[in-house]
């Protein structure tokens, strides 16, 4: 080859290199201003559809993506693990849920106590809710799981179901909280004895928030999704069944008797 021709060529190559390293990368829309989630408002009803488990064997996790396609539910056939139902009324709010199994669950959120009804025994106990993806702390939050939404999570605004929403993509534990706890131990323990020591167990998460309603939409933990829909509120204020009001008044005189003053001995 002619040495001009063999310049020519550097040249190019050159220029092409160049156009590659110029060429612009895809900004990141500012975040919007505001909260990054907000609580519902104090008469409102929403339900939560789940498919799938947070961590399967039988199939990869797959987290939702960002883009112009919206996060899909992957098939239509894809059975639902656990349908939940929430009505809330100010600082009463109902929870009730059933799974695959047919398996139903009711719970009562009273200021701050949570009556858990049963056939014959329903439990009662302070309120509680913990950073993992199962338990909502309706003190603070509406939604279980989405302790890790923050700005650095943040990754753009997409469309889904025609709503603007911006997105979050972090890595969260997909154990309860007691499982977490075990967990942590385990590795303390393998530390302290010089064995190799496990990761933590994490999952993919991502969750679609709606921009104007600042409610989620979407969000996935591994292979479980959920689907967030909400409907009209309602017209009346929740009221406690008789059988569960009489045993949150028996609570109640209990935690009292258990916090008055001593007697004074004679």
């Amino acid at each position: 080859m002619k040495p001009i021709a063999i310049f020519c060529l550097v040249l190019s190559l050159i220029g092409t290199l160049h156009a590659q390293q110029a060429a612009p990368q895809p900004s990141l829309p500012p975040l919007p201003p505001g909260p990054l989630i907000k609580r519902t408002p104090d008469y409102s009803t929403w339900t939560v559809t789940y498919k799938g488990q947070p961590i399967e064997e039988k199939a990869p996790v797959k987290p939702a993506t960002t883009g112009e396609s919206e996060p899909k539910d992957k098939e239509a056939k894809e059975p639902v693990t656990m349908l939940s139902s929430v009505v809330k009324t100010g600082s009463t709010i109902l929870e009730q849920s059933v799974d695959a199994a047919g398996q139903r669950r009711q719970v009562w959120h009273v200021s701050g106590i949570r009556i858990v009804a049963g056939s014959s025994n329903p439990m009662v106990c302070p309120d509680y809710g913990s950073d993992d993806i199962f338990s909502v702390n309706f003190a603070s939050s509406d939604f279980a799981g989405l302790y890790w939404v923050s700005p650095a999570t943040y990754v753009g605004i997409v469309k889904y179901q025609g709503n603007d929403c911006m997105v979050f993509k972090g890595s969260v534990s997909p154990l309860s909280e007691r499982s977490q706890i075990d967990e942590r131990e385990n590795i303390e323990r393998a530390k302290a004895f010089g064995q190799s020591v496990p990761e933590e167990v994490k999952v993919p998460a991502a969750a679609y928030i709606d921009l104007e309603t600042r409610l989620p939409l979407f969000v996935q933990f591994g292979n479980e999704k959920r689907f967030y829909r909400y409907g009209d509120p309602p017209q009346a204020p929740l009221a406690l069944p008789p059988e569960l009001k009489n045993s949150l008044k028996a609570y109640s005189q209990h935690i009292q008797n258990l916090s008055a003053p001593a007697s004074r001995p004679y």
